[in-house]
């Protein structure tokens, strides 16, 4: 059974059982299924068949969900992709992935205006919601005339087939499409209802970025598979999320540390009823132990945590119970994975001493979109390296003690330096820059730059941070710059920036 048919399942089994609500329209199984179906129907008269990209670039929506369930019943790829990336940065993953049709919402026509101004081509341009601002056709116009009946045959689409190509950010610095089967979709559901006992009562709020592999595959797949409901929002205020969570009596969410830290600074946390909740996840960062221990004591909520990545979904779990006394720990590895930690040349080391973290599973991506060599490189030995370094205590928990390579996570968001140095000593005022992660108590971590000018040059740190908008994603600009006059480097003048790092550790 592929991921579409889970759609079609439920449509059977329990026709009018409530499948979503989107702010004020609710659907159930059968509508749900029969605006699926709609979709597929649409995508098949723009010439999309199995194997072809579908470019998403839109906000959490059930649209999104019917373009994501209709490519899986028939075998088209689904490419998400991050509404807050630059138009250069989308450019580069639309010419990586070539999509025969990207979706937007019209509160992204201008980043589409800046694509077909760059010159890319694709077959069709759709938009999704909105009047008639730019002048490509509403995508729901073409829905709306298609049948209901289901599109193809279902057995066209088996588990090893891809469901969605998800870019992350890989060593080179160039984002690399993580390619996720059908197959590996569904063990991710898998283990939620073996780790976390997610059954058809469950009610989850969408409320991560619907590109992002953490909203996918924990926040919609799992509840979907195991029959229960999902609430689709989004994340621009805390207070109003908060109160959605009381007024859909929300059991279930998945969110970064840093949405849940802003949740109980708002007003109305005090008085805030969450008995209804389960349980919360966190992800894409460790969350800090005083927002654990402030959930627990002031509302009586747990949190599930675990180590995940968009190659892999989620490999190990962090339980409810030992959340704090196991905290800074991201628990062990789920059921139908095997982790082990190595050396640098895979070889086994005792628990305590730090290793590289190598995976195997039936959720360990297929491979990287059209780049054999660093698939290869990844799965040496036919197993997943993930380049993170970790080590196990002597009761077998995970901790995560570094990266290998040097990738920054901010509020879930991956940022490889070269991305933002690239766009840094693009500057004509710069002569070097070296990016770093810095702590920071809200995002987990956050970009800091060390920069040189060029010779008599005067520029402000505002002056950069401003003339990188638009260059770069925002969450990638450094929230700090330190102007300095050389860096610190080896012998094969490598910067050493383990030494940058230090001068950002407070006295």
């Amino acid at each position: 059974m592929n991921i579409g048919e889970w759609i079609q399942k439920r449509a059977i089994v329990r026709p009018e059982n409530r499948f979503l609500k989107d702010k004020d329209r609710i659907f159930t199984n059968r509508e749900f299924n029969e605006r699926v179906n709609r979709t597929a129907h649409a995508l098949n008269g723009c010439g999309i068949a199995k194997g072809d990209r579908v470019a998403l670039l839109m906000s959490n929506c059930s649209e999104f969900l019917e373009i994501f369930f209709a490519c899986a019943k028939t075998g088209a790829i689904v490419t998400p992709l991050n509404f807050r990336l630059a138009a250069p940065e989308l450019m580069y993953i639309l010419k990586d992935a070539e999509p025969r049709i990207l979706i937007y919402g019209t509160e992204f026509a201008p980043k589409v205006s800046e694509l077909k101004e760059a010159g890319l081509t694709l077959i069709h341009y759709f938009r999704h919601g909105g009047d008639s601002l730019t002048d490509d056709p509403p995508f729901e116009e073409r829905v709306d005339r298609c049948p209901v009946s289901e599109p193809t045959d279902p057995n066209n689409v088996d588990l090893k087939d891809p469901l969605f190509i998800m870019y992350t950010a890989g060593t080179t610095g160039d984002p690399k499409g993580a390619v996720l089967t059908h197959g590996n979709v569904l063990f991710g559901a898998i283990h939620s209802l073996l780790g976390y006992g997610v059954d058809r009562s469950y009610k989850s709020l969408v409320v991560a970025p619907l590109f992002h592999i953490g909203a996918l595959v924990a926040s919609v797949t799992p509840i979907i598979y195991a029959g229960g409901s999902i609430v689709i929002s989004s994340f621009y205020n805390a207070s109003e999320t908060l109160k959605m969570i009381e007024t859909e009596q929300i059991n279930y969410m998945f969110a970064v540390p840093v949405m849940f830290q802003l949740m109980t600074e708002t007003e109305n946390w005090p008085a805030a009823d969450l008995s209804h909740v389960h349980f919360f996840i966190s992800g894409g960062a460790p969350i800090p132990l005083p927002v654990i221990r402030k959930y627990q004591e002031e509302k009586g909520v747990g949190f599930v945590q675990g180590y995940a990545l968009t190659e892999t979904g989620r490999l190990t779990s962090l339980d409810l119970e030992e959340a704090i006394r196991k905290a800074g720990s991201v628990g062990k590895e789920v059921f139908h994975v095997r982790l082990r930690i190595v050396d640098e040349k895979d070889r086994d080391i005792p628990a305590g001493e730090p290793g590289e973290i190598i995976v195997q599973g039936p959720n360990v991506f297929q491979g990287y979109w059209r780049k054999e060599e660093a698939t290869k490189a990844s799965m040496a030995g036919g197993w997943f390296h993930t380049g993170d370094m970790g080590r196990r205590d002597d009761e077998g928990f995970v901790y995560i003690v570094g990266r290998k390579v040097e990738m920054i996570i901010s509020s879930g968001e991956n940022i490889y330096p070269v991305e933002v140095e690239r766009a840094l000593q693009a500057l004509p005022q710069i002569a070097e820059a070296a990016v770093v992660g810095m702590a920071d108590p809200k995002r987990g971590e956050a970009v800091a730059a060390f920069i040189v000018l060029q010779k008599e040059v005067v520029i402000t740190e505002s002056e950069i941070m401003t003339a990188l908008q638009g260059k770069i994603a925002p969450y990638k600009i450094p929230r700090k710059i330190i102007f300095v006059d050389a860096f610190p480097r080896n012998q094969a003048g490598k910067v050493l920036k383990r030494i940058l790092k230090k001068r950002l550790e407070p006295a």
